[in-house]
C-alpha cells in the first residue's frame, strides 16, 4: 500500500528520508474521511502535548474503529504483516542503509533452536521484528513533541500527515525537525532522553504535507523534535498516522 519508489534519504547525522504519494490517492483521502473521533484520543503531556489513540491508549476505541472502517482495517492488516517488514528493510537497503536485521518467520527460528538444541549449543537470540501504528493528534495552539531520539526497541518510524489538500497553513509549523544538541556532549543518546527546545539546534525540517511519509531510522543520535505550532484556534488539529518497526 505504501509506495517508496520515489524515497529520497538526507544521511547525516542520521538516515531520514520522505516520500511524496506515498498513498493511492482515493485510499489516503478514504483514510482522511474517516479518521477516528476526536474525543476517542487520549491526553500526552509528558514529553510534549499530544492526544494518541492506540493499543496502549484507549485499546478497545482503537480496534473498534479498525472494525468499522474498512479502509483503515485492510491498512492494518498490511503495517501487520511480515511482507510490510520484509519490504522495509530491502527498501532501506536499496538507499545503503542495511540495518543488518531481518523478519524471521516462527518456522526458521524454531529450526534455528532445534539446530542448536541438538547440537547442545546455546540456544540462540534471534531478533523479533514487530510492527504497530498510532494515530494522533495535536493542537496547533502550541501542541509540540520535544527533542528525543525514540526507545531503543524502536528500529524504524514513519510519519504519514492525514490532512486534506490545502487544509494546512503553513504558519501553524508542524514539520518535523532534525536537531542537535547546542551541547555536543550530548549528542550520544540512545536511552532516549529528552531535552528542551532551547537545549537544541535546528538542523532542517520537513515540512507537514499531504500524503507523504517521512521515514527514519532509530539511532544513538536520531534526534528530532516538533516545534511548539503557533495557531490560534484549538479546534484544528496536526492529524498523523505514525507507524513503528520495533524489535525485542
Amino acid at each position: 500500500m505504501l509506495n517508496f519508489d520515489a524515497i529520497e534519504f538526507d544521511y547525516e547525522p542520521y538516515p531520514i528520508g520522505i516520500a511524496r504519494g506515498a498513498l493511492d490517492p482515493d485510499f489516503y483521502r478514504e483514510l482522511i474521511a474517516t479518521f477516528p473521533d476526536d474525543k476517542t484520543f487520549v491526553l500526552k503531556e509528558f514529553n510534549g502535548v499530544k492526544y494518541s489513540l492506540s493499543r496502549h491508549n484507549n485499546k478497545a476505541a482503537y480496534f473498534e474503529h479498525l472494525r468499522k472502517n474498512a479502509g483503515w482495517g485492510r491498512f492494518y492488516d498490511y503495517i501487520k504483516s511480515e511482507r510490510f517488514i520484509t519490504d522495509t528493510m530491502a527498501m532501506l537497503r536499496s538507499h545503503n542503509i542495511d540495518l543488518g536485521l531481518a523478519n524471521v518467520s516462527w518456522r526458521e527460528r524454531a529450526a534455528k533452536r532445534f539446530k542448536a538444541l541438538k547440537k547442545g549449543s546455546p540456544q540462540p537470540h534471534i531478533p523479533r521484528l514487530r510492527s504497530r501504528f498510532e494515530f494522533s493528534s495535536m493542537p496547533v495552539t502550541g501542541g509540540n513533541i520535544r527533542p528525543h531520539t525514540d526507545h531503543p526497541s524502536k528500529v524504524v518510524t514513519m510519519v504519514i500527515p492525514i490532512l486534506k489538500d490545502d487544509e494546512w497553513n503553513d504558519d501553524y509549523g508542524g514539520g518535523t525537525s532534525v536537531v542537535w544538541p547546542r551541547d555536543r556532549n550530548r549528542s550520544y543518546n540512545l536511552v532516549n532522553g529528552y531535552m528542551d527546545f532551547d537545549e537544541v539546534e535546528c538542523l532542517r525540517t520537513y515540512p507537514f504535507e499531504p500524503n507523504q511519509c517521512l521515514v527514519f531510522v532509530k539511532t544513538y543520535n536520531s534526534w528530532h523534535a516538533v516545534w511548539p505550532m503557533t495557531g490560534n484556534d484549538p479546534t484544528v488539529l496536526r492529524r498523523t498516522l505514525t507507524i513503528n518497526i520495533e524489535s525485542n
